[in-house]
């Protein structure tokens, strides 16, 4: 017991030092006023994904920790509820990636458009951050804290030897390396994660792809539609911040919904999540079937 609590702890501490080395860096290398537009650009970055995950983690912990690592129904849950975050958190990232620049006006106001212009760049790393921390499920429900331990090491490793690399562009280039570290650590923390139960990264991609794709071709006719229309959006207001928010934010979601009903062909993800915010609904009492199944039968395992 006292094991297990040493490298929990430990492996918070050192991702305590992994995420404020950057400000540390930015600060020392360009004073205190990036540092601030910095600041409040990474704080909405890393809100977007605690308010989403920090629930679903307590719950999936608590849930994994009490099936058989080894078993269908492990895999099953694991897999379902990484869908549920793809299916957010790429959809997320994408749209925040869009309006980023108006989002940061609207919630601070006139003078933080440099922290719009560094969130913009926060964005692509949105919804795999999200990802990347359900990793750690793993290796608490299979009492495993040792190894979360020492892939934290190889972590910060990797993160501040990116950090370094890209901090001659700035703000902008700190940022940039955030979202390249998630996208390159994922893949392999969930390979090494598994490798005490024989779960492969194989489960996972098929998990995951589809809504990646989605969320990238969504934004990008997003953008080629929208980019048209720059011309006539005026000087730059709050009220033209609250407009350009919205018409993104109802385009992308229309063509992102349209893609992963095609890619998943049907509407069972849809389902899926209104079957999900039933349950989530006050003073409703939850079905024996859980509603968390976002991922394709094709990715399910049968006992």
């Amino acid at each position: 017991m006292v094991q297990f609590a040493m490298h929990v702890y430990g492996r918070f501490t050192i991702n305590y030092f992994s995420r404020n080395s950057d400000n540390m860096l930015v600060g020392w290398r360009f004073g205190a006023g990036p540092l601030g537009f910095y600041k409040k650009a990474y704080d909405l970055f890393a809100l977007s994904a605690s308010q989403l995950t920090a629930p679903l983690a307590n719950v999936a912990v608590s849930a994994l920790s009490r099936l058989k690592p080894q078993s269908a129904q492990y895999r099953n849950f694991l897999l379902n509820a990484l869908g549920v975050i793809a299916f957010a958190g790429m959809g997320l990232s994408a749209v925040f990636t869009l309006i980023g620049k108006d989002l940061i006006r609207l919630l601070l106001g006139p003078g933080w458009e440099q922290a719009g212009q560094i969130f913009v760049y926060f964005g692509p790393g949105i919804g795999v951050m999200m990802l990347y921390y359900a990793h750690g499920w793993i290796h608490l429900s299979i009492g495993r804290p040792d190894r979360w331990f020492r892939w934290g090491l190889i972590e910060v490793s990797v993160t501040f030897l990116l950090f370094l690399l890209m901090l001659r562009w700035g703000a902008v280039g700190i940022a940039v390396a955030w979202t390249l570290s998630f996208w390159i650590l994922t893949i392999p923390a969930f390979w090494y994660a598994g490798r005490p139960i024989q779960f492969g990264i194989a489960p996972v991609i098929g998990v995951v792809w589809r809504f990646v794709v989605a969320a990238l071709a969504a934004g990008c006719v997003t953008a080629m539609i929208l980019g048209g229309l720059a011309s006539i959006d005026g000087p730059p207001s709050l009220i033209g911040a609250i407009i350009r928010i919205a018409r993104t934010s109802l385009l992308f979601g229309v063509l992102y919904l349209g893609a992963v009903i095609i890619l998943h062909r049907g509407f069972e993800p849809l389902h899926q999540v209104v079957r999900l915010l039933r349950e989530m609904m006050p003073g409703r009492k939850p079905s024996k079937a859980p509603a968390v199944a976002l991922a394709p039968k094709s990715a399910q395992v049968t006992p």
